[in-house]
């Protein structure tokens, strides 16, 4: 069979080159890398550029169908944060061979002498790396690797996790891992080189719980109304988030549901839509009490003020402003799926989002009525709360 060779160039000195991948390299007609690995190619007139993939991928296509021996040589081990995906997609696992090598992480960890089986990985390389997931994954992870570039760099890392209220982390950087000017060292205040790596240690990590309904004293309170602890449980059933949502908080008041919505979504963003001033105010500082880097006030009445922002994959009404019906149909003009939850309390309310989400798709409606023991005297009584309508429904999109 006539395969592509998917060849895995090590950290960047020949030295880390296996013998597998040398024999490899020299037999193929045509070598396709990035220009700072055709040091590794003998025959400098069997390189090929690597970029743009799309006419790169073009040519490999074209030469395999005239016979020609093809060989990929893609930095560190190709398993790992690679193009490895692309070429898999565009011509199958049966028509690739892929020689494993050793990463930049594996020699960096190995130069400190330290196990990294433990470690989780993120990667700045061809995928957009939040402040927000980094700081989730250090909070939870005692141990991890990060493959840097020039924007995501070791002085971003700092500032990310001291924006993330995890200042006491230690970051230890690895410079051109595996060249003769290799630098290793704890992080400092200056320029780093593009081709950095990094640990993060934090001995304060611990499992980070996705149980919704933090106790209402842990928000910054005022005169605005809140929705309690036990309605924003039922909430995060209803909206069911994924770890990378997209959410519309319309009406966020003081920001409660916001928080609880970006804590359940490091990997993605929340907006916070609020026309009040008094609860934009508050919507700010709970999200800055609580260290959250994925949560982003949008001061504006809806629907106009929604108009601009990404498509969510999921909304939480908590005030219309009587605009409830505007606000529906422009989600249902979206190209995609949404997960719709609010939340009503008068009997106008109620009965208008009933009227609007009866007929959608997995429509629920549930009434909650809480009740909560205060001590009066020597005597514990219960004192019922405002009973609230939690409604949800899906839309599927034009």
């Amino acid at each position: 069979m006539n395969w592509i060779d998917v060849v895995s160039a090590g950290p960047g000195s020949e030295d880390f080159l296996t013998v597998q991948a040398r024999r490899t390299l020299d037999e193929a007609d045509a070598v396709f890398c990035a220009e700072r690995t055709q040091n590794l190619v003998r025959n400098p007139a069997a390189c090929r550029p690597l970029t743009p993939f799309s006419k790169a991928l073009e040519d490999m296509e074209a030469l395999r169908a005239e016979g020609l021996r093809i060989a990929v040589l893609l930095s560190g081990d190709a398993g790992l944060y690679s193009m490895l995906p692309i070429l898999t997609e565009r011509f199958g696992r049966e028509a690739l061979r892929v020689h494993p090598g050793v990463s930049s992480l594996q020699a960096f960890c190995a130069k400190l002498g330290i196990p990294w089986q433990q470690a989780r990985i993120l990667s700045a390389h061809g995928k957009q790396l939040t402040p927000s997931a980094l700081c989730h994954t250090v909070r939870t992870s005692r141990m991890t690797l990060l493959l840097l570039d020039a924007e995501h760099n070791p002085c971003w890392i700092r500032q990310s996790l001291c924006d993330g209220g995890l200042e006491n982390a230690e970051i230890t950087v690895g410079e051109r891992i595996s060249y003769p000017d290799e630098c290793i060292g704890p992080w400092e205040d200056r320029v780093y080189d593009s081709l950095s790596v990094a640990l993060i240690e934090n001995n304060n990590a611990g499992w980070a719980s996705r149980a919704f309904a933090l106790p209402d004293d842990a928000f910054v309170r005022g005169k605005t109304p809140m929705t309690k602890k036990e309605i924003r449980a039922q909430i995060a059933a209803e909206l069911d988030l994924t770890p990378d949502a997209v959410v519309w908080d319309i009406g966020s008041g003081t920001g409660s549901v916001t928080v609880e919505c970006a804590l359940q979504c490091p990997f993605g963003q929340v907006f916070a839509v609020e026309r009040d001033p008094d609860a934009l105010k508050l919507t700010e500082e709970n999200i800055r009490h609580f260290h959250l880097q994925n949560a982003e006030i949008v001061a504006g009445s809806a629907p106009e003020a929604l108009k601009n922002l990404p498509a969510p994959t999921h909304v939480f009404l908590g005030g219309t402003g009587g605009h409830a019906a505007e606000i529906l149909s422009l989600l249902e003009k979206l190209d995609t799926p949404v997960r719709l939850c609010g939340t009503a309390v008068t009997l106008e309310s109620i009965r208008e989002f009933f009227d609007l989400l009866r007929e959608k798709k997995n429509f629920s409606a549930v009434q909650i009525a809480v009740s909560r023991a205060e001590l009066l005297g020597d005597y514990h009584m219960l004192r019922a709360q405002n009973p609230v309508f939690v409604l949800s429904a899906d839309l599927c999109g034009e």
